[in-house]
């Protein structure tokens, strides 16, 4: 994506973020899997010291936006966290099949969804 693609993007999506904001619109919760070199960094593997080898190392976000224009921020650089925009492979929505959190505020979720995947031997990073 060249700058003028980029910052075409960046303008719809904020223009979505103050439409849903306008809205009172709820928050999405979303996985995104990750290149299993993001375990060579020290910071990523002290985060997660139950990692099962052969599990997936995943990103755990919570947005106002849609998964999938979440997933293309991140790749473009937008208000991205460092292991999504560097080892961020795909989308991973399936992951999050199975898990409840009911009563949980939106930022309860974002944690306890995290914490859902580590019991399973995943690798997670989490803001």
């Amino acid at each position: 994506m060249d700058d003028a693609q980029r910052d075409k993007k960046i303008l719809e999506w904020q223009e979505k973020a103050r439409v849903a904001a306008k809205r009172k619109q709820g928050r999405n919760l979303y996985v995104v899997t990750l290149d299993p070199e993001v375990l060579w960094c020290k910071e990523f593997r002290q985060e997660n010291p139950g990692y099962i080898e052969g599990m997936p190392c995943v990103y755990v976000g919570l947005t106002i936006h849609e998964p999938g224009d979440r997933f293309e921020q991140h790749k473009a650089g937008y208000r991205s966290s460092k292991y999504p925009r560097k080892y961020g492979i795909e989308l991973a929505q399936e992951l999050i099949e199975g898990f409840t959190a009911e009563g949980l505020s939106d930022e309860e979720q974002e944690a306890a969804l995290a914490e859902w995947l580590r019991r399973q031997g995943c690798a997670v990073w989490q803001n």
